[in-house]
């Protein structure tokens, strides 16, 4: 698997960070992704939360602010996703992490590349490394 290539691949995609985790089966490719959101993405999801919605409670807009910039990582990392699974042929699963209550600046993601037709379970693996 070339893990440059789907690397290279995902930073041209807004993708703000990709770190590569070490894994012994050089046919797949576990990869941490980090997906920043700049001013005005706040700013639209700020304005979500309190235009939209101007009866909500302070702790429904901050739930609403962070659904917001949630989805739109979700949008754009998932998007990133399925255009290298296409251009490339290969497979991928992935699973994003909840946005910290306290550091919203950012969304994170795991995900792992590897051979179509491959038995491969994301959680296990990350269970594994983590474990």
């Amino acid at each position: 698997m070339n893990n440059k290539e789907i690397i290279d691949l995902l930073l041209d995609s807004d993708i703000s960070e990709v770190e590569e985790i070490e894994l012994e089966n050089k046919d797949l490719s576990l990869l941490r992704i980090y997906y920043e959101f700049d001013d005005d993405e706040i700013e639209a999801a700020e304005g979500f939360a309190n235009e939209e919605h101007e009866d909500a409670t302070e702790e429904e807009k901050e739930e609403l602010f962070r659904a917001f910039l949630y989805d739109l990582a979700l949008d754009v990392v998932s998007e990133a996703i399925e255009d290298i699974v296409d251009d490339l042929e290969i497979d991928c699963q992935f699973s994003s992490y909840e946005l910290d209550e306290e550091e919203f600046g950012y969304a994170e993601f795991a995900a792992i590349f590897y051979p179509k037709g491959k038995e491969v379970d994301l959680d296990q693996i990350l269970d594994e490394i983590d474990g």
